[in-house]
């Protein structure tokens, strides 16, 4: 079945990139089967296809990962479905075909999280996934009431003739809806312990790909359809992207559970690409953020997979001093927090440096300023993620025999790192495509004027001098650290150190990358983001719902005479007001 799986995922990645260089479209007209006046229809466009091809890479690189996990057929089929309706959401182009693979692709995302998930977790899930999907319904339902038909075209048009409150409503629910899938703040209550319980085979799958799905809504279905440089959605989308980038990143840094630390990482980074899209011009730096992301994303959660694979450990306090027993999950997992801060020379800079001078392009400095503060915020947890697992002394004697991660979890990574160290050198390989995207949503175009070199019109950079020169300097330091003679001893046991005249024994923690930056709550408005959650206000809501729900139970108390009673009351209050 692992084999089967690696088979369709690389024919389904050949058959998405065979959709590359033509536009390919498909309209059916569904009163053929006894359906009036609907009219469906699919279209291989540009955008659709770009994360289309996240989602088959993906795909790819999960069946290679997944030959170490022996899991039931039943659970690759639910994959295969959940595949399947990702395609579905993209390729559509109505509202109807987009709501059935939305749905279906909550379905299958439970039931594959049904294997490992709580069950106060799963209920969380279900709750949220069906507050998403009512919410997108009925913002479809509005647009077809003025459009008369599902077709993105028609209901493009449709949108105008919407009155103010109609549209203020329609963009109110479909923003809650993307939101929820989004994980942006407030409405990441679902996402957290999803990601942290989720099957390790699974985990990189739904970060890296599933979340994409609310990005692609949000520009389909927002940006493309309300003039985001005027009015207040722009602002919305910003201070949400903002809030989400910021507080996201302190809340990963308290975070002792090493996939609770990315989620909260999967989520801040996702508040870059809100914030971006807020923007007239920031299209170019969403599209390169969501490939960045889903490459790192994936390429992280594979490595903490390898790390509990190997140690059965997957909390910073049980975890240190890998360093030399894991040397290539180390290197990879150094290429990754690179790529994922930001920092020159890996591919992730392009991304960041797309948004930032899209901000400074556009007179947003206060948004800048902010996103700034996120992205420095980050390095905290991004060191604690590598200085919690690999830097520091082992937490117990049983982590000096681990060995390397085996091979299946190695070489996707490798094929990400690739990846990423190629985009790095020639950041401007991927514009060319970018920009028929942006030409088919009638953004202005990104400049560049070779593969290597990505500019805007406040500044440019040249990817392949930048990484050249970092591995000269590199080189440099290494060469010139190894001529160095160290008279320093050869430690061959933890507890060959002292400290106040102490020798440490095993009862002595010698690893402290858990608690790191547990200091920071000392600053008033980190200490307001570490002290406080949603789960107080979602708690109060629950209670309230309950309390709702026992009234209504005492309504209808299962007495049919009361129930036939209340039924035509309700008829007849309704009969009046129909008259």
């Amino acid at each position: 079945m692992r084999l089967l799986t690696l088979i369709i995922s690389l024919c389904t990645l050949w058959f998405v990139t065979s959709l590359f260089g033509e536009s390919h479209s498909w309209q059916f007209d569904l009163s053929t089967v006894g359906i009036d006046g609907v009219v469906v229809a699919l279209e291989a466009t540009h955008l659709a296809n770009f994360f289309a091809i996240l989602v088959a890479f993906s795909f790819v690189i999960i069946s290679i990962f997944g030959f170490r996990y022996r899991v039931s057929k039943t659970f690759h089929l639910l994959f295969y479905l959940l595949v399947a309706s990702l395609f579905l959401i993209l390729y559509a182009r109505d509202y109807l075909l987009f709501f059935v693979g939305w749905e279906v692709m909550s379905i299958s995302t439970y039931f594959l999280l049904s294997y490992t998930l709580s069950r106060e977790a799963l209920i969380k899930y279900i709750i949220f996934a069906m507050s998403s999907a009512m919410s997108l319904l009925a913002a479809i339902v509005i647009l077809y009431s003025s459009a008369d038909s599902f077709l993105y075209v028609d209901a493009y048009k449709g949108l105008a003739k919407l009155s103010i409150g109609m549209s203020i409503l329609f963009v109110s629910l479909m923003l809650f809806g993307i939101f929820i899938k989004i994980g942006a703040i407030g409405f990441h209550y679902w996402l957290v312990d999803s990601y942290e319980q989720s099957h390790n085979l699974f985990t990189p799958f739904l970060s890296a790909v599933v979340s994409k799905m609310g990005v692609y809504a949000l520009i389909i279905f927002v940006v493309y359809a309300v003039d985001i440089s005027s009015g207040v959605v722009g602002y919305i989308l910003a201070i949400v992207g903002v809030a989400t980038s910021i507080i996201a990143a302190f809340k990963a840094l308290n975070e002792d559970s090493v996939k609770r630390l990315l989620a909260y990482s999967s989520i801040a980074q996702l508040g870059y690409i809100v914030t971006a899209l807020s923007l007239a011009d920031g299209m170019s730096g969403a599209l390169y953020h969501s490939l960045i992301h889903t490459l790192v994303k994936l390429l992280l959660f594979i490595n903490v997979a390898g790390i509990i694979y190997v140690t059965s450990r997957a909390k910073f306090s049980e975890l240190g001093g890998l360093i030399y027993r894991m040397p290539q999950s180390f290197v990879l997992l150094l290429i990754g927090i690179i790529a994922l801060a930001g920092m020159p020379p890996l591919a992730g800079f392009a991304s960041k440096f797309l948004i930032y001078t899209s901000l400074l392009e556009g007179g947003n400095l206060l948004i800048l300023s902010a996103m700034m503060f996120a992205g420095a915020s980050a390095f905290l947890y991004i060191y604690k993620l590598i200085y919690g697992i690999y830097l520091g002394h082992p937490t117990s004697k049983s982590l000096e025999s681990v060995r390397e991660a085996p091979l299946a979890f190695l070489i996707p990574q490798y094929i990400i790192s690739a990846i990423l160290i190629l985009l790095s050198a020639y950041p401007a390989l991927v514009v060319p495509y970018f920009n028929s995207i942006l030409k088919d949503l009638n953004i202005k175009s990104l400049s560049y004027i070779d593969s290597s070199i990505i500019s805007t019109e406040v500044a440019s950079y040249n990817g392949l001098v930048l990484l050249g020169g970092f591995i000269a300097i590199f080189v440099v330091v290494a060469l010139f650290l190894m001529s160095v003679s160290s008279k320093s001893k050869s430690v061959k046991d933890r507890f060959d150190i002292a400290y106040c005249g102490e020798v440490p024994d095993e009862s002595t923690h010698l690893h402290y990358g858990y608690s790191m930056g547990r200091e920071m709550k000392q600053i008033g408005f980190v200490g307001v983001i570490l002290n406080n959650s949603v789960k107080g206000f979602y708690d109060y809501l629950s209670k309230q719902m309950l309390a709702l729900s026992q009234i209504v139970r005492v309504i209808y108390s299962g007495n049919l005479s009361i129930n036939f009673n209340i039924a035509i009351i309700s008829a007849l209050i309704l009969l009046w007001w129909g008259l």
